[in-house]
């Protein structure tokens, strides 16, 4: 042990990796968190798209002259 070095100190030094530690665990979670809210959005996106197309598709077979525009 060094002169310079208390137990006093170790304490504190180990008080303050742990508190690291656990704002690491935190903000993780909560990355991987957004994350997941990000992909949810997207794949609902996706499903609105899809929705919308098909709605469009139905409308301009009916009123439209029976062909969707779309290729």
């Amino acid at each position: 042990m060094n002169s310079s070095e208390s137990p006093q100190a170790r304490l504190q030094d180990a008080f303050l990796l742990s508190a690291l530690g656990w704002q690491h665990l935190f903000q993780e979670s909560a990355q991987k968190l957004q994350q997941a809210q990000l992909h949810a959005m997207g794949e609902m996106t996706q499903a609105f798209v899809a929705l919308y197309q098909d709605a469009w598709d139905r409308w301009t077979a009916r009123f439209g002259g029976g062909v969707p525009i779309d290729g």
